[in-house]
């Protein structure tokens, strides 16, 4: 798994081209990603620089706007 965590979501997604990924609200509030442009990598599942057992991989994602919660790296 690369280390995307920081990253734009988007970029993370090409950045994984073929690989599927799904995209999840680091916060808890459960909004949907519609632009993936707006959103920040705060953390993923599988984590960076482990290797990718089941799919989809799970990017953890806050707003550009909003910090990434405790405990999440970006």
């Amino acid at each position: 798994m690369p280390d995307v965590t920081g990253g734009n979501a988007l970029r993370a997604q090409e950045q994984m081209a073929g690989t599927e990924v799904r995209f999840e609200d680091a916060t808890g509030k459960n909004r949907e990603v519609v632009d993936p442009q707006a959103w920040r990598v705060c953390d993923s599942r599988p984590g960076a620089d482990q290797q990718i057992t089941s799919y989809p991989v799970v990017l953890l994602v806050t707003p550009t706007t909003e910090p990434c919660p405790e405990g999440a790296s970006g």
